[in-house]
């Protein structure tokens, strides 16, 4: 009976053993790849090894007009292909224009620019100025020219509106704002919110 209950002692005890290994090699992450994750909603860049990142980025500009840009991210990378591109995971940033309005920006990556200060913001989009507030996939701002174009998901939301469509081009400098559909046989959506009741 000893035998017996030895054998089944060894045998749970290699079970074990065989359940920890495997663990341990195919399911425990190495840290060791370059991921770029495409699913719109949950972009954001992971980086080959920890040497390579830089937490807490901040960068700011100021142009000769007096407006002023700043861009901070909790982690990202130097592309090593670019070196004046960086890659920014969990971005935040603020357009400070000379006439003391703010545009607030965030989003769940980034590609910024170093040298024309030109930002591509993509995964969970939003920008905030004043009361109107647009969610969308990318952004692609324009800091020199003072321009904007937010594309793909656009739903644009005010105190007065609801707006979707598929692309939205702001200029900050002459505060024009074009709203366009990548087929024109398609409507832009407009819903009127009245706190009236006559909607």
């Amino acid at each position: 009976m000893n035998k017996k209950i030895f054998l089944q002692i060894s045998l749970i005890s290699l079970i074990i053993l065989i359940t920890i290994v495997v663990y341990f090699f195919y399911f425990k992450s190495s840290g060791e790849k370059i991921v770029i994750n495409n699913d719109e909603k949950q972009e954001k860049y992971s980086f080959k090894n920890s040497e390579d990142l830089i937490t807490e980025m901040t960068y700011f500009s100021e142009d000769n007009k007096g407006n002023s840009y700043e861009i901070k991210s909790e982690s990202g990378v130097i592309n090593p292909d670019k070196s004046n591109l960086i890659l920014m995971n969990k971005v935040k940033a603020t357009v400070y224009l000379i006439n003391n309005e703010k545009i607030f920006i965030s989003s769940n990556a980034a590609k910024y620019n170093d040298s024309n200060n030109d930002t591509t913001f993509s995964g969970s989009v939003e920008m905030v100025y004043i009361d109107h507030k647009i969610n969308s996939e990318h952004l692609d701002l324009s800091f020199k020219e003072q321009t904007a174009i937010l594309y793909d998901n656009v739903n644009y939301k005010s105190n007065f509106s609801h707006l979707i469509a598929d692309k939205i081009l702001i200029d900050f400098f002459n505060k024009n704002t074009k709203i366009l559909m990548n087929d024109k046989n398609n409507n832009i959506l407009v819903r009127s919110i009245l706190s009236n009741g006559n909607n």
